[in-house]
């Protein structure tokens, strides 16, 4: 098996699906499992979580790891921890998530906030939610609500976002209450999903220049990436 490198320093998303017959979460209390190893766990792999989403069958991520292989050793610590959970408490055997899975590298600061407002949004989009608060599994009460939220470093954009003035939390919750622009969502959810880079050499460029995306300024952060 080809070792998989990540750039050191680089933010990423990633989206965590359950294996073909898995059975993803089977209740909160799988979820509780999860996330408690997730957050606690981070360090000792040398991964910084920024936000991040447990739903059913999927899992997002926002990141930067601080080593190549960091990243893949704790996901796959993560599953084997949750494999062995499963069993002893219903005695079945599972390998319910998948290891190495896709990564997108978040190109600016601008698309990294845009990348953190798709994931904890999601819930509002996919789910029956009414607050993004509402759901348990979210980072979004961290981040919007606590200056120092802790087992989460908030990226630099993030941080910047919200010191920008006094009322940065609510800056930053109303931030993620408006909604995308369709087509930009649809953008973000097929490349994000998919681990595909949504934006390569002259990301500004190639956004400006897509006519079903002129006018995503309007409800997203991209502007420019120079």
């Amino acid at each position: 098996m080809v070792t998989r490198s990540l750039m050191p320093g680089e933010t990423y998303f990633t989206v965590i699906k359950e294996k073909a017959f898995g059975t993803g979460f089977f209740d909160d209390a799988c979820k509780e499992f999860y996330l408690r190893r997730l957050l606690h766990c981070q360090n000792a792999f040398h991964v910084q979580l920024h936000a991040y989403l447990l739903m059913e069958k999927e899992l997002f991520l926002v990141f930067t790891p601080s080593t190549p292989s960091g990243f893949d050793s704790f996901v796959r610590f993560l599953n084997d921890s949750y494999s062995r959970y499963y069993l002893i408490r219903f005695a079945r055997r599972v390998f319910a998530w998948q290891n190495e899975p896709p990564v997108c590298r978040i190109l600016g600061d601008n698309l990294t906030l845009d990348c953190q407002k798709f994931v904890e949004r999601h819930v509002l989009d996919f789910n029956s939610e009414s607050h993004p608060g509402e759901y348990g599994y979210s980072s979004y009460c961290a981040n919007a609500f606590t200056y120092k939220p802790i087992f989460l470093k908030r990226h630099r954009a993030v941080r910047q976002f919200i010191n920008i003035d006094t009322n940065g939390l609510q800056r930053y919750r109303n931030f993620i209450a408006r909604p995308f622009r369709e087509e930009y969502h649809l953008l973000l959810r097929n490349r994000f999903l998919c681990g595909k880079s949504l934006l390569q050499h002259k990301p500004s460029f190639k956004l400006e220049n897509n006519r079903s995306l002129a006018n995503i300024q309007d409800n997203s952060t991209i502007k420019s990436h120079h």
